[in-house]
């Protein structure tokens, strides 16, 4: 799409001694795509010649009569199958995950852009299965379109103004692309709505406008799943062991801070590559965040 040579959105390997390049580990965005393709062609390997479909698809594809008898593990495996017979579909949602979410995940560092991903992947398909629900149809639903489309959202919030440049000639800036997404999703899920039934094109244009809509939500409440995770985990380990000694035990000095490090490494790079005009007023007050840390470390 054209922003490969931006600075922050280089390969993964970097340069050492000698002008070879280190070995970096790899990034949760190529386990991602690996993971996925690794799926697809599981699907193709289990695909009976007869009807077409594959073994894996009544285990993991999502549907709402079954994820509400309990099978809830589909919510987010339905996110690594694809349409085994249209190629494009894997093809183009993990081409857009690759360029964008390389990006994305430096903003948010490794561990919580697959917090992210898979929380995206599910509140996407639950706005489907709902959406679903409310036309009072059951259709199968599988793809990481809607995760892709938050991933696109969060890229969007943080880079309003870089440019995407369609078949590498159409130069448009990201914020507009995502006006564009939205009404085109949009369209076809009030028409929906309107007629009471489903359509007839094969999307799930629900989990897209899903997908869109975690993405912001992920950036308007500055979420962090990986912080609450850790916070959640060392209140758990604290109340063991106080349970076990009989005692609680309190000490705000051991409460976790928020790791800004990530954040404040893309705004730098955003600075660098834009300009301090180009922040937005989070990003400026996350750097004013980070600095106030820094004095009180000193």
């Amino acid at each position: 799409m054209g922003i490969e040579s931006r600075e922050y959105l280089r390969d993964e390997g970097d340069v050492s001694f000698g002008g070879q390049r280190s070995v970096q580990p790899m990034s949760v965005v190529t386990k991602i795509i690996l993971a996925t393709v690794a799926v697809f062609v599981l699907q193709l390997l289990s695909t009976n010649s007869a009807d077409g479909t594959s073994g894996l698809e009544p285990w993991f594809i999502l549907s709402g009569s079954k994820l509400f008898h309990g099978q809830i593990w589909r919510l987010l495996s339905y996110a690594f199958l694809h349409d085994t017979g249209f190629l494009l579909h894997i093809v183009l949602n993990m081409y857009m995950l690759h360029v964008l979410g390389r990006a994305t995940a430096q903003l948010t560092g490794n561990r919580e852009f697959l917090w992210f991903y898979a929380a995206s992947a599910m509140f996407s398909g639950l706005c489907s299965v709902c959406f679903y629900r409310l036309l009072q149809v059951n259709p199968n639903i599988l793809g990481a379109s809607g995760a892709v489309f938050a991933v696109f959202t969060l890229f969007a919030m943080h880079y309003p103004r870089q440019k995407l440049y369609l078949f590498a000639i159409l130069g448009i800036e990201v914020r507009w692309l995502l006006v564009i997404y939205v009404v085109i999703e949009a369209h076809p899920v009030v028409r929906q709505l309107v007629d009471g039934q489903l359509g007839n094109d094969g999307t799930a244009h629900s989990a897209h406008l899903g997908g869109l809509l975690f993405g912001w939500l992920y950036f308007r409440w500055n979420m962090r799943f990986s912080t609450w995770w850790d916070r959640v985990a060392r209140r758990t380990s604290t109340r063991i062991k106080a349970g076990k000694s009989g005692l609680r035990v309190y000490n705000p000095k051991n409460q976790p801070e928020s790791n800004l490090s990530d954040r404040v490494d893309a705004i730098l790079a955003k600075i660098s590559s834009q300009g301090e005009e180009a922040l937005t007023e989070r990003e400026r007050r996350i750097l004013r965040q980070a600095s106030e840390q820094m004095k009180k470390r000193r």
